[in-house]
């Protein structure tokens, strides 16, 4: 007997999924009756995926203080339309890039447009570079901009990669939609591929055990689409003492 193992490694974060297939199936992990689907179990599978994806690219990509920005349009000028706005957006982002090149660094980006609630607008995660606000203000020439500081652990990924999807949800299926994607990204970002392999083993453990340097953040049990069971657990890298800010008392 066998079953498969799903490892993603991505920035701080190793996501382990262990999971029994037809072919890779045990009586001491038995499959569960079939069940009514739920409603709309397709469209929250996509976005469930899409989150997933969306949080391991993060993760791998942006670190501490990094900057997640939000640029609106100026009340004092007539909304743009989806079509105008991916435009100023990509100017916007060609000067960032051009910036970044003068310093001999290269831009990393992530972007969400929204326009179903309120005025439309964007966010933007970017790689920092150590320049300073105004640098990175002076270029959005439309409206204004929220610049906040990106601080790069597992739980702050999945909160931007959450909203980020919440986000795209509102406009992602429409005809208005400004991307053909959930999101815009530069073409420099890793993309985590998923190492899956097969374990001779009849089950596992109960309770996994970390890799050296790491800590479980959490296990989740439950089945797969098949009525197969899965185990998924989250191991996060310890960090480095260099890492850890020390304070001592004057």
């Amino acid at each position: 007997m066998s079953y498969k193992r799903k490892r993603i490694k991505a920035g701080k974060v190793i996501d382990n999924i262990d999971y029994h297939t037809i072919r890779n199936s045990s009586t001491k992990r038995p499959r569960k009756e079939n069940q009514n689907p739920t409603p709309g179990p397709q469209a929250k599978s996509n976005e469930r995926r899409a989150y997933e994806k969306l949080y391991y690219v993060i993760s791998a990509n942006f670190h501490a203080d990094d900057h997640y920005l939000t640029c609106t349009y100026g009340k004092e000028m007539e909304e743009p339309k989806p079509e105008e706005a991916k435009k100023y957006l990509s100017k916007y982002l060609d000067k960032l890039r051009g910036l970044w090149k003068q310093a001999g660094a290269v831009l990393k980006y992530i972007a969400v447009t929204e326009h179903k609630k309120g005025r439309i607008h964007h966010h933007i995660l970017i790689n920092s570079i150590g320049l300073s606000v105004k640098h990175i203000k002076k270029f959005w020439q439309w409206g204004f901009m929220k610049i906040q500081t990106f601080v790069g652990e597992p739980e702050d990924c999945e909160r931007l990669a959450s909203y980020f999807i919440k986000e795209s949800n509102n406009t992602f299926n429409t005809k208005e939609r400004v991307h053909g994607l959930r999101w815009t990204s530069s073409k420099n970002l890793i993309h985590p591929v998923p190492e899956i392999k097969t374990v001779h083993a009849s089950s596992w453990r109960e309770e996994p055990k970390p890799i050296k340097g790491y800590y479980i953040a959490f296990v989740i049990r439950g089945f797969t689409e098949n009525n197969y069971p899965y185990r998924h657990y989250r191991m996060i890298k310890i960090p480095d003492k260099e890492d850890q800010i020390t304070f001592r008392g004057g």
